[in-house]
């Protein structure tokens, strides 16, 4: 048996070295295929890895998955089981699970070992990191008249990286107003903000969009500010030239906004002692800028003359005052008849008032004489009073002769003896 043994020995041997030297030159070679099911991806979007190890590994081996970023850093590592008999993977990551996910290049190795060897494979995808959420807001300066400027700012906030220099557009979106835009109506970011100017065209509320597109780090955002647009401010002036019993008064409106000939102005006397009347109805018509009514004077005084402009779609309505100094004068037409009656009356009393006084004062004929004059009674006053003054001087000359007479007897009587 021994001497068997012996003889069987180095047969083992030589089975046991065949299978040491000649079964690794039959030994499997292994491939594993890796791909994405997508070449670019944004956002949160998962990125699913999958490949098969060939030929089919059997049970219990797994498939190492490594995804790095641009730069080299790992973002993602995982196992994934080959499956036993079709030697398939599966793999899903979620970017942004740390802060290296950023735009750009990634790479994804699949690696295999087992029993019977190993293999590894390389794949890539593209990604296009999340842009950062934003927020713009607008502010308009308002109230802003018509034809008056508005400055309205944009401001986008919560931005990654820098904005400056990118666009930002502005419009109209809404209100019962409405504004002139400039053209274009953009804006460059200066830092995060920028500004336009706006014009307004007429009346009523607007309401103003700032819009910023965004860009490959920054969502895009919109704001609306409110804007109101008032009716431009007039100023209604009024001159009058009083003298005589009518005069005339102009009033004029400034600062409107478009045409306004032909629109009407209401004149009134607002204050003042004196009194002035205007024609019914006391308005006149704007030619150009300006328009004019006539006066009448009623009675004599300082008066305050007020002219009011009601305003238009685009114009607000205004009112002005002017103190003038108003003078009634009356001219008196006498009727030769009743001159003539009134005189010869007034005349007869001076002249008999004159005639009892005459002969106690000289006085009294000088006022007689006055009177006689005052009373313009025409020729036949004129005749009377020289038929007085004869009458007069014969009086007074048979006085003085009477006194001389009775002055001469006396002095007889007195020298006899």
């Amino acid at each position: 048996m021994n001497r068997a043994l012996r003889k069987e020995a180095p047969l083992a041997m030589a089975i046991l070295a065949l299978f040491f030297f000649v079964t690794p030159a039959f030994a499997v070679t292994y491939t594993i295929t890796v791909t994405t099911d997508a070449s670019t991806y944004s956002g949160i979007q998962p990125v699913t890895i999958s490949g098969v190890v060939t030929p089919a590994p059997g049970p219990n081996t797994a498939v190492v998955i490594t995804v790095k970023a641009p730069n080299g850093a790992v973002v993602d590592i995982g196992y994934a089981p080959a499956d036993a008999t079709t030697g398939a993977y599966n793999h899903v990551t979620v970017p942004g699970g740390t802060g290296n996910w950023t735009a750009g290049v990634y790479s994804v190795n699949a690696a295999w070992g087992g029993p019977g060897g190993s293999a590894s494979g390389v794949a890539t995808f593209n990604y296009v990191a999340p842009p950062a959420t934003t927020t713009t807001t607008v502010a308009c300066t308002s109230p802003v008249a018509i034809a008056g400027a508005s400055t309205c700012t944009a401001t986008v906030g919560g931005t990654k990286g820098t904005v400056t220099g990118e666009t930002v557009t502005f419009s109209k979106t809404g209100g019962t107003g409405s504004v002139t835009l400039p053209s274009p109506a953009t804006c460059a970011l200066s830092g995060t903000g920028c500004s336009v100017t706006v014009t307004g065209s007429s009346p009523g509320q607007v309401t103003i969009q700032a819009s910023y597109p965004g860009d490959s780090n920054n969502a895009a955002s919109s704001g609306t500010a409110s804007l109101t647009v008032s009716q431009a401010s007039t100023t209604t002036a009024v001159s009058c030239n009083p003298g005589g019993n009518a005069f005339s008064c102009t009033a004029s409106v400034s600062g409107a906004t478009g045409a306004i000939s032909g629109e009407t102005l209401t004149f009134s006397q607002t204050g003042g002692t004196g009194t002035v009347s205007f024609p019914s109805p006391a308005t006149c018509t704007l030619s150009g800028t300006s328009c004019q009514i006539q006066a009448t004077v009623v009675s004599s005084g300082p008066a305050t003359i007020q002219a009011s402009y009601g305003g238009d779609t685009n114009n607000a309505g205004s009112s002005g005052t002017a103190s003038v100094s108003v003078l009634l004068t009356t001219t008196v037409s006498s009727s030769p008849t009743t001159t003539t009656s009134t005189s010869t009356s007034t005349s007869t009393s001076s002249s008999t008032t004159s005639t009892r006084s005459a002969t106690t004062s000289s006085t009294t004929t000088s006022s007689t004489h006055s009177s006689s004059q005052s009373s313009g009674g025409g020729l036949g006053s004129t005749v009377y009073l020289i038929v007085a003054a004869v009458v007069v001087i014969v009086i007074a000359a048979g006085v003085i002769m009477w006194r001389r007479r009775v002055s001469g007897d006396y002095g007889k009587q007195s020298t006899s003896p």
